[in-house]
């Protein structure tokens, strides 16, 4: 009986579909071309790599201009931060070292996957603080890891500003008007983690308060399924079975893409054992992304 329920649980984890909809079923999204302008906005340093890096990388090798735009440096990991700095109890500072570590690995992976340095943006504004920015657009709010209530990193669009709505607006819609993009990839506002969520707001601030009307994709990264515990890059990503009737596009990888993606995901190793999953979980034959209806 308990070998019968140990292959029971497995088939419901890992066995063919999970239960969700046939890839297939969904369009196939185009490469960019060369006369597109791409901006992939993260709200943590690597989400941009989890979501779109093989689009990023085909569109990049078809002659594309590809920009990154990184709200947060993700420094507000505990686990980072004690790991990185080998305490059990992470102070302000440590968290702001976790904040460098990140940007630097946001750099070797930027180098990495082929977009040049003048495409790049780091923003600095606080993880796990954008939906209260958002929520309380008259504040200055505190950063929970770093206890920093302005950005605090040189390599920022622009160090020293406030943790207010009016800056964090300011600088990305800075960012919208240099890229100038034809495509716009950004978080769903339906995914589970509030910094991602509230990013998917914010860019459709920036390009409304703009009156940018690119292409809009979005990508999911935290929902409610079961991560997966082993490597299938020959396997599909697919939407959560709940989730399978929006609007969902697909865009196949190549083996060599597949390879790239792995590698850059690989540059962030201050999120171990994270990767690991990551890879597990995003490193498939295609990328998936939702295309908002209209």
């Amino acid at each position: 009986m308990v070998v019968t329920g140990f292959i029971a649980l497995f088939m419901l984890l890992f066995g063919p579909g999970h239960g969700e909809a046939n890839v297939k079923l969904y369009p196939r999204i185009s490469a960019a071309s060369s006369r597109d302008r791409v901006l992939i906005v993260a709200p943590h340093i690597d989400d941009e790599a989890i979501g779109a890096a093989g689009y990023a990388a085909d569109a990049i090798a078809n002659g594309a201009d590809v920009y990154v735009a990184f709200l947060t440096a993700g420094d507000c990991n505990r686990f980072s931060a004690r790991l990185l700095n080998k305490t059990l109890g992470p102070t302000a500072s440590n968290y702001l070292s976790v904040g460098h570590t990140r940007i630097g690995e946001a750099k070797a992976a930027m180098k990495l996957l082929g977009v040049r340095e003048d495409h790049y943006f780091i923003l600095g504004y606080p993880d796990q603080g954008l939906r209260s920015i958002l929520d309380h657009r008259k504040d200055v709010i505190r950063a929970r890891g770093t206890q920093k209530r302005e950005v605090p990193y040189e390599e920022a669009v622009t160090p020293g500003s406030p943790y207010s709505f009016a800056s964090m607006m300011h600088d990305i819609e800075q960012v919208v008007e240099k890229a100038k993009p034809t495509i716009v990839i950004a978080p769903v506002a339906f995914d589970h983690h509030p910094d991602h969520a509230a990013t998917a707001e914010i860019t459709d601030l920036a390009l409304d308060d703009l009156d940018f009307h690119p292409h809009r994709l979005g990508y999911l990264v935290h929902s409610s399924r079961i991560p997966s515990l082993v490597r299938m890059p020959e396997r599909a990503l697919k939407p959560p079975a709940r989730m399978r009737a929006l609007t969902w596009a697909t865009y196949p990888l190549t083996i060599t893409v597949q390879k790239q993606k792995d590698e850059i995901l690989q540059t962030y190793k201050s999120q171990r054992p994270y990767t690991s999953i990551l890879r597990n979980e995003f490193v498939r034959t295609n990328e998936l992304f939702f295309v908002p209806p209209g």
